[in-house]
């Protein structure tokens, strides 16, 4: 059994994680808004054929790996470099929901 002292071994590593998980799902749900009007492309060249497919399959998709990716590096976040990683990743979520944000504003 894991205690809650393990879980948040870092207070503000796991903050950050969760609000790039949020971000992240907003990412996805605003392209695919952004693709059904037409205004913008999926960026990622792996992620577009998914897309294509289907919406739920794309969302649950990026979802899971960015979760992954991102427990992953919390699960090491005692490292510097696991800390580095998840401040990283806000900071492009950030530019990218600014970006998102910015398309809906001028669009």
């Amino acid at each position: 059994m894991v205690r809650a002292g393990e879980l948040f071994q870092d207070p503000k590593s796991f903050v950050c994680v969760l609000a790039a998980i949020v971000m992240s799902g907003y990412d996805a749900v605003a392209t695919m808004w952004h693709i059904s009007r037409g205004v913008a492309v999926e960026g990622n060249p792996l992620m577009e054929p998914l897309i294509a497919q289907n919406a739920v399959v794309f969302f649950f998709v990026k979802m899971c790996i960015t979760a992954a990716c991102l427990l992953i590096c919390y699960r090491f976040s005692h490292l510097r470099t696991a800390r580095i990683g998840i401040r990283v990743a806000v900071a492009l979520y950030v530019m990218v929901s600014v970006y998102h944000i910015a398309i809906l504003i001028h669009a």
